[in-house]
């Protein structure tokens, strides 16, 4: 059985004199009002159902990836003789950036009375995984119910994102856009900076909303979309009941469908039925319990230019009721794998983007995190190449050359030496170019200092927390492992070392962030 109703000002009036169970306290206002104010939400009531089965995602046909051709010539961790060489090349580098100041009362702002502490959090690949904020989390020891997330970005499924969501589904014929990569996403920006958006009639989105041990708690969720000149009908299912099709018609910008159960709810579908559906993300109500909300807005790949790029209107709309204590920026490791770096094309980004920021969170305390320490692998053939002589003769004589070389007594050749041309990233000689994203991250995070200073950010170092140059060598030799094999990413550990390390600089402590609360 389908419910279908169409949500325009002369229904709503109709439908909520007739007491049917949809109601709606206003479409989005004018364009310019919703920015101002946020966009009014459309509200849909619902019915929750008990005992919900766990969300299941269906199975869909995917394309037969290539195999890859296996790499004869892999590449490795370079030897730490060529490390520390590079270490000793380098010796006339500047030197790293600073670090914050010294911890004090106010410099990641406090929460105000009666207030959780609130933080927003954009960033790369590096907050994305989520272990550095959720180390910050396990910090302030704080009960878990006291600790939530408003805002849910529209990332959801994509690799290395990890979101305070149970599960989540979608179907084929989504895309997203990050608004860092295409105009689209910048031009009607979701609060995570990336949207979902699907033109395709019956691709589906499905949510698990229950807490980690699978109880049910909000009877609240706010979808957040974009509302365009063609209606937008949307067929909705609440906990595994029947769908109720609806029909979404306002002024265009962006818009909020609030589904309000009776009860908890648990699993919610929606699938597109007409129209295109851009999809900005979802809020969830913050209890009042709630001491700390941490809402992580990281997109693997992302650069501030995502900032730069975006509409500050229609960004703003979705913080219109929310004051952030503290506003964190993690970027710098994608910019820094342009090649060649232009630092001073990123210093005008990185202004044009503070300035965006600024323009939405004008009182927040902010801070910069710099990029780590990045590594260079080398091919396996380099090394050996870069390896001593072997298996001099007794006499002390040189070996014979490949040419002239004779079989053993054995009966055999010797192996014929591999011969390879050097590699990119070692082109001019291995010790050269070890610490060559070390020097980019460095001017980066110089950077990323005078343009924080001009915007009121302090800026917070991991290269520097990671000892400087030769970090990512040395962490990926720790036992265990602080740094990932690709020498680029962290290991689990090496994110809650990170978020430690910033928790001890910058004085992320409960009794500096949040004063009222109990002990």
């Amino acid at each position: 059985m389908k419910l279908k109703l169409k949500l325009n000002p002369s229904l709503i009036r109709s439908v909520f004199a007739a007491r049917v169970a949809v109601l709606s306290f206003g479409l989005a206002m004018a364009v310019q009002s919703a920015f101002a104010q946020g966009p009014v939400p459309t509200v849909l009531r619902v019915v929750a159902q008990p005992a919900v089965p766990d969300l299941q995602c269906a199975a869909f046909p995917r394309t037969a990836a290539a195999t890859a051709p296996v790499d004869m010539d892999p590449r490795e961790i370079p030897d730490d003789k060529d490390v520390q060489a590079a270490l000793n090349a380098a010796r006339q580098v500047a030197a790293p950036q600073a670090t914050a100041d010294q911890p004090s009362v106010g410099l990641l702002g406090q929460a105000l009375p009666g207030e959780p502490y609130r933080v927003a959090v954009w960033g790369d690949s590096h907050l994305a995984a989520g272990f550095f904020t959720q180390e910050l989390v396990k910090i302030l020891k704080l009960e878990s119910d006291q600790v939530r997330s408003a805002l849910i970005p529209a990332n959801m499924n994509r690799p290395g994102v990890r979101l305070p969501l149970r599960k989540s589904c979608i179907s084929p014929h989504w895309r997203y856009e990050p608004a860092h990569a295409l105009a689209a996403g910048a031009a009607a920006p979701g609060p995570g900076l990336v949207n979902l958006l699907t033109t395709q009639s019956g691709a589906s989105l499905a949510w698990d909303l229950r807490n980690a041990s699978g109880v049910a708690e909000l009877r609240q969720v706010r979808v957040l979309y974009q509302q365009t000149a063609r209606p937008l009908q949307l067929a909705i299912s609440v906990d595994g009941g029947p769908e109720v099709e609806v029909t979404l018609s306002a002024a265009e910008g962006p818009a909020v469908l609030e589904l309000l159960g009776d009860a908890p709810l648990s699993v919610v579908r929606v699938r597109l039925v007409s129209g295109d559906m851009r999809l900005h993300g979802l809020a969830l109500p913050v209890g009042p319990l709630t001491a700390l909300q941490m809402d992580v807005f990281g997109y693997p790949g992302a650069t501030v230019a995502a900032w730069k790029n975006a509409q500050p209107d229609y960004m703003a709309a979705w913080f219109a009721q929310t004051r952030y204590n503290l506003v964190m920026m993690a970027f710098g490791t994608n910019e820094g794998n342009v090649k060649p770096f232009d630092a001073m094309a990123y210093e005008l980004s990185l202004r044009a983007s503070l300035k965006q920021m600024r323009t939405v969170f004008p009182d927040a305390a902010c801070v910069l995190i710099a990029p780590g320490d990045r590594g260079v692998l080398v091919r396996r053939s380099e090394k050996l190449r870069q390896a001593p002589a072997v298996n001099p003769r007794k006499n002390g004589s040189r070996a014979p050359a490949h040419g002239n070389a004779k079989k053993s007594s054995a009966g055999k050749t010797p192996a014929r030496q591999v011969s390879v041309k050097p590699s990119q990233d070692n082109v001019g000689g291995m010790a050269k170019n070890l610490l060559q994203y070390t020097a980019v991250h460095q001017e980066i995070g110089q950077i990323q200092n005078a343009v924080g200073q001009e915007n009121g950010c302090k800026v917070w170092s991991m290269l520097n927390a990671m000892g400087g140059q030769g970090g990512a060598y040395r962490w990926v030799r720790q036992n265990p492992p602080l740094m990932a094999r690709d020498l680029i990413h962290f290991t689990v550990p090496g994110y809650q070392q990170l978020a430690q390390q910033f928790a001890n600089d910058m004085g992320w402590e409960a009794r500096l962030l949040l004063p009222d609360l109990k002990p």
